[in-house]
C-alpha cells in the first residue's frame, strides 16, 4: 500500500477540505435555486458554477494528497508515497489558479450590473478582471516550467528543477489575489453608501464584506508557506499548509460570492387584509358608497423584515439583477360618499400611503 495514516498539517487539510466542499455547494445550490425561480440566472451564475466545479477538483486532489503524505516529513514517508503525493499536488495547482480566475470574475460581473452608469467603477471592474486572467496564467505557465522534464519533479525522471521559480510566480500570483479581494469587497460599500438600506440588510452587506475580507486574509496567511516551496526535499510537507490556506480562500470566496445571491430568502413578506363589513354609523341613512373601482372596505398592510416598506416588489425582481435600484412610494386614494345633516350629498376622499 502507497498510502499512510494523516498526520502533521495533513489533519487540518483534510477536514477543511470536507467542510469547505460541504458548505461552498449548500451555498452554491441555494443560489441555484433562488436564481433559477426568480428566472435570474446570468453571466456571473456560470462563472461561478465553472468556479465551484474546479474548486471541487482542487479539493477533492487535496483530500487524496492527505493520504499520500500531505503535510509530513519526507523522513517520516516512503518515496513511492512521496511522489505520488507530489503529482497529485502539482496538478491540484493547476485546478486552484484557474478556479480562483473565474471566482474573482463572477463576483466583479455582478458588481458590473451595479456599476452600469458608473464608467469610473467599470473601467476598474474591467481592470481587475484583466489582471486576475494574466495572473492565472502567469501562474499556470510559471509551474509547468519549474522542471524539465516536468515528472523530474516527482523523480520519474532526472532532470532539472527550479523550485524557487514555483515559489516567484505563487507569491506574484497570491499579490493579485489580495488586490483582487480587498477591491470587491471595498467596492460593493462604495458603490452603495447612498443606497437607504434598513439596519438588517447593512447589517448583512457589512456580514459578506467582512467574509470577503477574510478570504483576503487567508491568501496573506498563505504567503508564509509559499516559500516552503524552495526546499525540494520537503515538498510534501509543504503542502498541508498551503493546501489549507489555498482552499480557505477559494471557499470563502465561493460562499461570500453567493450570499448576496440568497437574499430573497432571508426577506419575510406577510400581507395582512382586513375587511370593514360594519354598519353605517347612527345617524346615516346610507352606508358608504365608493366611487373607485377598488372596495374602500379593504385595507392592506404590508411588513417587510428585509427591504423598505415602498420597496419594490422582491417576488418580481432580484436586486442583484437591476442596474439601478429605485424606491417607489405608492399613494392610493379613496372617495367615499354619504348623506350630510341636511340631507344633501357630501364627498370624503381618505389617502392613504402605502
Amino acid at each position: 500500500m502507497l498510502t499512510v495514516d494523516v498526520a502533521g498539517d495533513g489533519v487540518a487539510l483534510l477536514y477543511g477540505a470536507i467542510v469547505l466542499l460541504v458548505l461552498s455547494w449548500i451555498t452554491f445550490i441555494l443560489r441555484v435555486c433562488v436564481r433559477a425561480g426568480r428566472k435570474a440566472w446570468g453571466m456571473d451564475d456560470w462563472f461561478m458554477c465553472i468556479g465551484i466545479v474546479l474548486f471541487s477538483v482542487t479539493a477533492a486532489l487535496c483530500i487524496v494528497c492527505c493520504y499520500y503524505g500531505s503535510g509530513q516529513f519526507a523522513r517520516n514517508l516512503p518515496p513511492l508515497t512521496m511522489a505520488k503525493g507530489i503529482k497529485l499536488f502539482y496538478i491540484a495547482e493547476y485546478f486552484y489558479a484557474v478556479s480562483a480566475m473565474f471566482i474573482k470574475i463572477s463576483v466583479a460581473v455582478a458588481l458590473l450590473r451595479i456599476a452600469a452608469t458608473r464608467p469610473p467603477f467599470k473601467w476598474a471592474l474591467w481592470g481587475l478582471i484583466g489582471a486576475t486572467c494574466i495572473a492565472a496564467l502567469v501562474f499556470c505557465v510559471g509551474i509547468a516550467n519549474i522542471c524539465h522534464p516536468i515528472n523530474t519533479l516527482w523523480g520519474e525522471s532526472n532532470g532539472v528543477c527550479n523550485l524557487q521559480l514555483n515559489t516567484d510566480v505563487s507569491l506574484f500570483f497570491s499579490a493579485i489575489e489580495i488586490m483582487t479581494d480587498f477591491s470587491l469587497s471595498i467596492l460593493p460599500a462604495i458603490l452603495l453608501w447612498n443606497v437607504q438600506m434598513k439596519g438588517k440588510v447593512k447589517a448583512s452587506v457589512a456580514f459578506m464584506l467582512a467574509l470577503a475580507g477574510f478570504a483576503s486574509c487567508a491568501t496573506i496567511v498563505r504567503l508564509k508557506y509559499l516559500t516552503l516551496y524552495s526546499d525540494p526535499g520537503e515538498f510534501m510537507y509543504s503542502t498541508g499548509s498551503i493546501g489549507f490556506w489555498s482552499l480557505m480562500e477559494e471557499g470563502i470566496g465561493i460562499i461570500a460570492g453567493s450570499l448576496p445571491a440568497l437574499r430573497p430568502l432571508l426577506s419575510l413578506r406577510i400581507r395582512i387584509s382586513t375587511s370593514s363589513n360594519t354598519p353605517a354609523a347612527s345617524g346615516n341613512a346610507y352606508p358608504p358608497i365608493s366611487h373607485s373601482r377598488q372596495p374602500p372596505s379593504r385595507s392592506a398592510i404590508m411588513m417587510d423584515n428585509f427591504q423598505t416598506l415602498g420597496d419594490n416588489d422582491l417576488d418580481h425582481s432580484d436586486g442583484d439583477s437591476q442596474k439601478n435600484i429605485i424606491k417607489e412610494t405608492k399613494y392610493t386614494v379613496t372617495s367615499s360618499a354619504y348623506v350630510n345633516d341636511s340631507g344633501g350629498w357630501d364627498h370624503k376622499t381618505p389617502i392613504s400611503v402605502v
